[in-house]
Parts: C-alpha cells; structure tokens; sequence
C-alpha cells in the first residue's frame, strides 16, 4: 500500500497534527497544502487572499493538488476548501484513500484563531463567527459526503486519531468504481476492513439504528465486532441473525427481518447491513429493498463465493418451493466492504465453494485469468499457513470481481451479456435443487460447469481438451467433478423452472473457448439429459 493518504475537513478538525503523526509513523513523506502554498508564494494564506484574492488561491490549490496525487508514500494535508472543487475532490478520490476528519463547531472555535482565517470573516454586519462557521459547514457537507471515511476528532486525542487514521489506511488495499443506471458504488478491498467500517459508512448520513443482518454461523463470529466498529463512528445499530443455509432463503426469513426492523426502528433513512455469505446477502438485500419500500444497503460479504459473485451487481431475492431465485428485486448496494482477513475462518468447503465462481469468470475472461486459474493445484485450503494461496487467491479473485463489474454495468438488469454469467448455473440450479441443498451451490456450479462443458463437446462447440483442462481446474481444488447417483430426470425437471427460461426454452451458456462464450436456447432435450447423466461416469 503506497497511494497517499489524504486528509481532508474543515479547519480545525487536526488535518495537519495527525497528518504529521501518521507520516512518521509510516516514514512517508508529509505535505501541508496550505504550508506549502505559503511557502511557494511567500505570503500568509490572508495575505493571499487580501492581494490576489479567493480564486487565485483556489488556482493554486488546483496546481499543487495536480502534482500531490501522483506521488506516492505521501500524506497530505489539504486546505479546507481544497475538495469543494468537484475536479480536485474527483482527482483526489481517484488517487488515494480519502479521510474526513470531522469536529463539532465547538471544537473547531476553541482550536481555531479566527484572526488568521479569511473566510471566517463575516460576510454582512452583526453575523457572528458561529455562524459563518455553521454556514461553511453546511455548504462544505455534500463535498465532504464523498470522501472514502469520516473521522470525528472531537473527543480524540491526536495520538489517538492518528492510529485510527493508520489503521484506515492499512486496511484497504485496493477500490473498484461500479457504475449502475442511478449511480455508482465502491468495492472496497483489503484486510481489517471490518474493524473500519463504522468510519466507511459515517459519511453517509444514515440515521441509527443501523440493521446488521447476519446468520446462526457467521453472526457469533463476526456482528459483535462489526456493532463494535460502528459504534466507534457514533452509529447505533441492533443484530438480526437468521437460521444459516440455503433452505433458509425463503420469505418467511424475511418476514422476520421486517418484525425486527420494526421493533428497533428502523427509519426511511436508516440501512442494512449484510454481514455473511450468498444467502445472507440475498436475503437481506430484498428485506432492504422491500421494506418501507426500500431502505439503504451495505454488502460486507463473508464468503469467497460472496465476494466472488453474489455482492455484487444488485441482485437479491429467495427461494420458493417452486423454483430457485424467482422472487427478488434489483437493489444496488450504496458500498461493498470485503475484509479478505474473514475468509482465513472458513472451513475448506466454503473456500471450494467460492472458487467455482472464480474458475466460473476466469473462464469467461479469458487470457491472464483463466492462465493462473489452469496452472493452479490448491492441495491445503490452509490460508492462514499459505500466503502464497492466499496471494493466488487475491489475484484471482480481483480478476472475478472484475469481470462481474464489468459485465453489470454493461447489463445492469439482465437483459443480454449478463447472462453469461450463469455459466455452469443452468445446470447447476438443478442439482442443488434437486440435492434439496445438500449440494453446497458452489459444488453444484462445478458439476454443472462440467455439463455445460461435456453439452459443448456433444454439440461441436468446444473439444475434449477444454473439457478436460475445466475439469482439471475443478478437480485440482477438491471440488466435484462426478455425481454417481444424480437422477436426470430430476435435475432435468428441476431445470425447466429456471428463471432464466426464454420463450419457454431453457438457455444454456456453452463456451467455444476460454473468453468466448455464448447462449443459446437451441439445445436438444436429450443432448441436455445426456450431460447430466455423464456426471455418474465422471462427467464425459
């Protein structure tokens, strides 16, 4: 991690203290805006704005944000002002992880010398400092909305603000933009990121209590600490845990999740929390979606196949007794946090379960990502003994998120590319249905990957030693490859109530090769049956 660290906020709130004390903590370089413009010019920030006046300080200010956010192992201190500017503040959220540190006016009266700041001037006769102080604030707020975290130094000790400004920046590694129809969110990516996540969503001025929605497994775990996180940033929040499993994606556990929210008051302007895997995310985000007609939401997936797959995109519903996923909504989280530090909790089967969807999007990507996946043996699912794997895995799964990102914002409502995504589910959705969920969905994503390919082979598509080279990749990671006692009749008959389903013909993602897939509805029954039943010799 060496992008700058910004520090931004109104005057007073600490920008150069902790800025200092953070950049010698990291032996990173440290740069006050306002300093440095005095320096450069030789004039005081008042004198500045008494003879060249308050635009030409702002050009200046433009200049010296330019030539900050290309260096790296810096921390930088900005003016006040500097992110009013929408070009600056897009600059600066583009560079490197962006803190708002925050005060209460109080505070900012009793460590700010009024004489030296211009723009605490009153502006007409009688208007007193308090509010020229409150009228900054307020007009300031929407800029300061958009940086990355918030940081209330109120009550803070530098020393203390500064670790936990730190530890902000030692959390995330890495932020990827997802653009939707009505507007955009981040994935946030690194570890310990749960620990910071309080001060991720503090700039987003929802109301407490917050809902955090987890399961029977991961909530025991992980939603203490999460609340605790929360807390830390000032938001109140109370726990809902659901029964954990896929036979609990139903609307009777979002029934519940309505008491709940009711109970503790949840407003309009409050939010949900997903904390936990597929289901938890799924279920919770149409219980946001839903309730008052629609709540904000947060993804913090717990899972690889999470994090791989299902947080992102906006799509969230539950199962019924007559068919998988058929009623749900598109909600589009408002942030994706993925502490990857959670995943080092995970039995073994969760991890398998998650790499199908990687080997899924490598896949589908093609080149450099399906290369590192097919040159891959996983022997230990150990990721606290391998940093190695755990590199390995970081790669790929970066290359999954990638993927997907690029797909829903293409086809945010699955309306044409966004299909493709649903290689291997097809067939997938019938063997965990028909397993009534015992296969776990990312081991039946494997056996239905090796469907799809082995209908490929049948139809000419592709050849043998994709085939294999698919199997392989599944294989090598200890997840199914066969099914011996699979009932084709079954699965087939599951697989007619598939959503997916169009002009009453179930379609089907066939690959030619890795980065070239297509769909198609033109799949005859029995070639269809005749994949399925190849999983009892071993997928052929």
């Amino acid at each position: 991690m060496t992008r700058p660290l910004i520090l931004a906020g109104f005057m007073g709130a600490g920008k150069t203290t902790i800025g200092q004390i953070v950049a010698q903590r990291l032996g990173y370089e440290f740069i006050d805006t306002d300093a440095e413009i005095e320096r450069r010019a030789g004039l005081t920030i008042p004198q500045l704005f008494d003879q060249m006046g308050e635009a030409h300080f702002r050009a200046l200010e433009t200049a010296l944000a330019r030539e900050l956010i290309g260096r790296e192992r810096i921390v930088i201190a900005t003016g006040g002002g500097m992110i009013v500017d929408p070009a600056n503040r897009a600059a600066l959220l583009r560079a490197g992880v962006t803190l708002c540190l925050t005060a209460s006016p109080e505070a900012i009266l009793r460590r700010v010398d009024a004489s030296t700041r211009p723009l605490l001037r009153a502006t007409q006769p009688g208007e007193h400092i308090h509010d020229r102080v409150a009228q900054l604030l307020k007009a300031r707020a929407p800029a300061y909305a958009e940086l990355h975290y918030h940081l209330d130094t109120t009550h803070r000790s530098p020393e203390e603000a500064a670790q936990c400004a730190l530890d902000i920046y030692r959390a995330e590694q890495e932020r990827i933009a997802v653009r939707h129809p009505a507007g955009q969110y981040d994935i946030v990516m690194g570890e310990g990121l749960i620990d910071q996540a309080g001060f991720a969503l503090a700039p987003r001025g929802w109301l407490s209590p917050l809902a955090i929605v987890s399961d029977s497994e991961v909530g025991p775990l992980y939603a203490g600490r999460l609340q605790r996180a929360l807390s830390r940033a000032g938001l109140a929040s109370f726990i809902h845990l659901m029964p954990a499993g896929e036979t609990h994606k139903t609307l009777r556990s979002v029934e519940d999740m309505y008491q709940a929210f009711a109970a503790n008051g949840l407003e309009r302007n409050g939010a949900v929390i997903a904390l936990g895997g597929g289901v938890v995310g799924d279920v919770a985000g149409f219980a946001a979606a839903t309730f008052m007609r629609g709540v904000s939401f947060a993804q913090i997936p717990t899972s690889l196949l999470a994090m791989a797959d299902s947080s992102i995109g906006g799509k969230v519903g539950v199962d019924t007794p007559f068919g998988k996923n058929l009623v749900g909504a598109f909600k589009q989280p408002d942030i994706v946090i993925m502490d990857q530090a959670l995943l080092q909790s995970l039995p073994a089967v969760e991890l398998q379960c998650g790499y199908a969807e990687i080997v899924k999007a490598a896949l589908l990507r093609g080149g450099e990502a399906w290369e590192r996946i097919a040159q891959l043996t996983i022997d230990d699912w150990q990721l606290t003994a391998n940093p190695e794997l755990r590199a390995s895995l970081a790669r790929s799964l970066r290359d999954a998120i990638l993927l997907k990102r690029d797909v829903v914002e293409e086809d945010p409502f699955e309306r044409g590319r966004r299909a493709l995504l649903n290689l291997g589910h097809t067939f997938g959705h019938g063997i965990e249905a028909w397993s009534n969920f015992a296969i776990k969905h990312g081991q039946a994503v494997s056996l239905g990957m090796v469907c799809a390919m082995c209908l490929g082979q049948r139809l000419g598509v592709c050849g043998a030693d994709l085939v294999e080279a698919v199997t392989n990749a599944l294989s090598r990671a200890g997840l199914p490859v066969s099914l011996p006692a699979v009932d084709v009749d079954a699965v087939w008959r599951l697989m007619q109530s598939d959503k997916k389903k169009c002009g009453g013909k179930v379609r089907f993602v066939l690959l030619r090769a890795p980065g070239d897939a297509f769909i198609t509805s033109e799949v005859d029954e029995q070639d269809a049956r005749r994949a399925i039943a190849g999983l009892a010799s071993g997928g052929g």
